[in-house]
Formats: C-alpha cells, sequence, structure tokens
C-alpha cells in the first residue's frame, strides 16, 4: 500500500476475521492458520533465482559501472543504482550528469536540473513476471510479447525482457546520463552523444556502442559473452546489463519467502499481524498483488508535486503523459515492496522518508497533500522551493485521486510496518557480499563509484 498512488476497495465483507478480533485473540497457530489460508487463495509463492551466465554477467558488470557510456564520461548506472545503498541513489530527486558526489552527499551541477523523478531499486526487476518498467510505464510488454518503448519502430529487436528494454533509455536523456549539446566530457573530449538531435535514438544508441567498442577490453569481453556473434549493437548492451541486474540483485531469501516455503517460525508473530492486515482490513494487497508486491497498474495517491516536472508547466502528469487519457493524471505504477528499508525516500518523486508518513498519507491522501512539509520530509531547500501546492494544483491533483484505505491504530500501523521488514532480505544488509557486486575497475579505466561503509 506504499506507493505513488493506490486503488483500496475495502469490501464491508472481510476476506478474514476483524483484525480487532485477530490482534487480541489469536494465538500464533490460529495466526498460521490464517495465513496458510491467506497463501493458498492468494496463489503467493516465494521468488527464485535466475541462472547465472557468467561471461554476460561480467559484462553487464563492468557496463553498469563504466562510465563511458554517458555523454560526459561522469556517471554510470550505479551512480544512481548504488549496491551498497539499496540500488538507489539516497535522495528525492537525483543529480544527473554533472553532478558531483554520491548518495546523500552528491548534489546537482548549478546550471543542470534535477531528475525528475526518484530512481527506482533494482531488486528482482529482472524477474520475468515483470512486464512495464518506468514510474508510468513507458516500457511496456505487450500481449503479443512486443515490447513498446519511447522509441517506437525505432526500437531493436532481440531485446530479452523489459528490463534489458528499460536499459535503453537512461542513456538517451540529457538530464541523466547524455547531456546538453556542446557539453564537453570529464576527459576534455567533446561530447558528441550530445550533438545527437533528440528523438534520434538509433543514432545515439550507435554512437554509445562505438565508444564501448572503441576499448579492446570490451570487445573481447563480448565476443566471450556472445561466442556465436561476430558483430555487436546495443541490444547485445541492454541484454547483457539485464542480465548482471537480474542476478546481481535477485534477493529471494527474505523472511517471509521462507515463511511462504513452509518455516512457520521465519517471521515474527507482529509481522503475521501485519500480513493478515495487508491481505485483510488495509486491502494493500489489491495494489501490491503476488509474489512482487505490485499489481504494475497506475493509481494517483496525490502525492505532492516538486521538481521540474515532465511538461511545461513544471508538473508530472505520470501515465497521462504516455496514454493522453485525463483520467490517467497524476497516476504512477504501483512499486514492489521487497526492501524498503534501505531504499528510501517513497513515492514517484521521494516525497517521504519514512514509510510510517507513507502509510498515514495512504489513509488520508487528501490532508496530507494539502499540508505536505518539504524541509521536515527531507528535501534541501533549493528543491523544496520547487513545491507546487496553489489551490489550482491541488483540486487538479485530488481530481483523479483513487485511493480508499480505512482507518488504522498506530498499534495496526507497527504491524503493517513489522510485515513490510519481513519483505527484507538478510542480503541488504550484508555490506561484504554488496561490495562483491561492485568491481574494483572498468575496461574503460574511469574511476568507479564506490561507497566506502
Amino acid at each position: 500500500m506504499f506507493s505513488a498512488g493506490k486503488v483500496f476497495k475495502v469490501s464491508s465483507v472481510f476476506l478474514f476475521l476483524s483484525s480487532s478480533i485477530i490482534l487480541t485473540s489469536c494465538g500464533e497457530s490460529d495466526l498460521d492458520a490464517q495465513l496458510s489460508k491467506i497463501i493458498k487463495e492468494q496463489n503467493l509463492q516465494p521468488l527464485e533465482k535466475p541462472q547465472k551466465n557468467e561471461a554476460l554477467f561480467r559484462l553487464g558488470q563492468a557496463l553498469y559501472f563504466d562510465k563511458v557510456i554517458s555523454g560526459n564520461k561522469d556517471i554510470s548506472c550505479a551512480t544512481c543504482h548504488q549496491p551498497q545503498v539499496g540500488t538507489v541513489d539516497c535522495k528525492a530527486l537525483g543529480a544527473g550528469t554533472k553532478g558531483e558526489g554520491l548518495c546523500l552527499d552528491r548534489e546537482k551541477a548549478p546550471d543542470r536540473e534535477f531528475v525528475p523523478r526518484n530512481s527506482p531499486d533494482v531488486f528482482n526487476k529482472g524477474n520475468p513476471m515483470w512486464h512495464t518498467m518506468f514510474w508510468d510505464g513507458r516500457v511496456e510488454k505487450l500481449e503479443d510479447g512486443t515490447i513498446k518503448t519511447p522509441a517506437g519502430e525505432q526500437t531493436p529487436k532481440g531485446l530479452n525482457n523489459v528490463l534489458a528494454a528499460q536499459a535503453l533509455f537512461p542513456i538517451t536523456s540529457r538530464t541523466e546520463m547524455r547531456g546538453k549539446a556542446g557539453d564537453i566530457a570529464q576527459d576534455g573530449e567533446e561530447n558528441e552523444i550530445a550533438n545527437i538531435p533528440d528523438g534520434n535514438f538509433t543514432e545515439i544508441w550507435n554512437a554509445v556502442m562505438n565508444r564501448i567498442l572503441s576499448i579492446e577490453e570490451y570487445r573481447n569481453m563480448f565476443k566471450q559473452a556472445y561466442p556465436n556473434k561476430n558483430e555487436f549493437t546495443i541490444v547485445d548492451y541492454a541484454n547483457a546489463v539485464a542480465h548482471y541486474e537480474s542476478v546481481a540483485f535477485s534477493f529471494s531469501n527474505s523472511p517471509w519467502d521462507e515463511y511462504i516455503r513452509g518455516n512457520t517460525k521465519a517471521i515474527t508473530e507482529e509481522a503475521k499481524m501485519g500480513a493478515i492486515l495487508f491481505y485483510g482490513k488495509a486491502g494493500c494487497y489489491k495494489c501490491h498483488s503476488g509474489p512482487l508486491f505490485t499489481d504494475q497498474k497506475y493509481h494517483n495517491l496525490a502525492v505532492p508535486q516538486f521538481g521540474p516536472g515532465k511538461s511545461e508547466d513544471g508538473l508530472d502528469y505520470g501515465r497521462y503523459a504516455i496514454t493522453g487519457n485525463p483520467e490517467d493524471k497524476y497516476k504512477f505504477r504501483t512499486p514492489p515492496l521487497r526492501n524498503l528499508d534501505v531504499t528510501a525516500p517513497y513515492f514517484h518523486n521521494g516525497a517521504y522518508n519514512s514509510l510510517r508518513k507513507v502509510i498515514k498519507h495512504h489513509i488520508n491522501p487528501e490532508y496530507y497533500l494539502k499540508n505536505y512539509d518539504p524541509i521536515e520530509n527531507g528535501l534541501s531547500e533549493e528543491l523544496a522551493a520547487t513545491l507546487k501546492n496553489s489551490p489550482e494544483v491541488i483540486n487538479d491533483i485530488l481530481s483523479t485521486v483513487d485511493v480508499n484505505v480505512p482507518q488504522l491504530t498506530d498499534e495496526e500501523i507497527d504491524y503493517l510496518i513489522a510485515f513490510l521488514k519481513s519483505l527484507n532480505s538478510p542480503d541488504i544488509y550484508d555490506t561484504e557480499k554488496l561490495r562483491s557486486l561492485v568491481p574494483d575497475t572498468v575496461p574503460s579505466g574511469i574511476p568507479v563509484d564506490i561507497i566506502q561503509q
């Protein structure tokens, strides 16, 4: 229930006993019996890890951490999706190209804009159940298996999944990785990628591949990863990056996964109570469904608007920008709920850095929209100054809000948070394992971003 807009239609007839009865009269065996019924009815399954192709993994790992793929050679995928800090960049909105520092210390360049949306985590994004990518779903796998992207007919063939398709687009974004026309790269060379006109995706991707394949070590790595090919394209780049992300960030050993596998002692009694609330009174499962904890649909939770936005008026209309349907204004895709301990801040623009505040916003979205305090919620003064809270904007947001969560007591919120913590893999706290996902060097020789812990 903790995304940028969720729909909760709470029925007057609950599937399970009233939570007030559950929380006061049930022993642990009763909780397990109820959860067993829930698991069966919801057909809940633990996540499984993908198989690893060692050569493809090494290639994808190098590309994920190499800044040579960015126009100014100053930012990599890992800069905004650091393994050691939850595969996110720690701040509400990212700094993008020309920024300095990492995580909470990262600052954008004075002449650049913030990246319009929060960097989502990469955990389990390679799972085959995913059929959409990005907050607005602009990368989508259609029923016939075709992958729809912003590149339209320029979308290359042969992409293995939507995660590979997603990997194609940060390198085309001027704010995120490509840079402005006329930029000089970090090494003093002209940024030839930024000089390509917007919308010419094929030429941009070819330019990125020319850079990569100009490095002998990369040519050898591509040959090892794709032994049956003689020529390599942006598709091979994307599939390699996606394979690395799929394997490296497939964290499928949470206490909840162990519980579903049959270990009834894997989660606390409080977490069990929270799970019954999640799948009962609170109705969270209606949007956060299945093993991924997302319906991959779009909802308006009346999240406050700030930052540069995605339109000329400085607002971010979410799914509406893709569909043109007025009913989709301010709707964003339901995010997954795994590993929330390390993936703050939350919502499509990082509006909150506290799960408790996120839950309370769900319960009373109009109140929290109208009374949002950006400084109190961790925004910098520069970003806070961009808050758009005029009556016109607020009324426009509220006109399509579609959330309906019942009132919850503080104790019930505690139980929900306990359940959410059971979705955290122990691996997210294993600093040695996380550090092992980061290479010491990359083929370009550009220093790798490494967070010292």
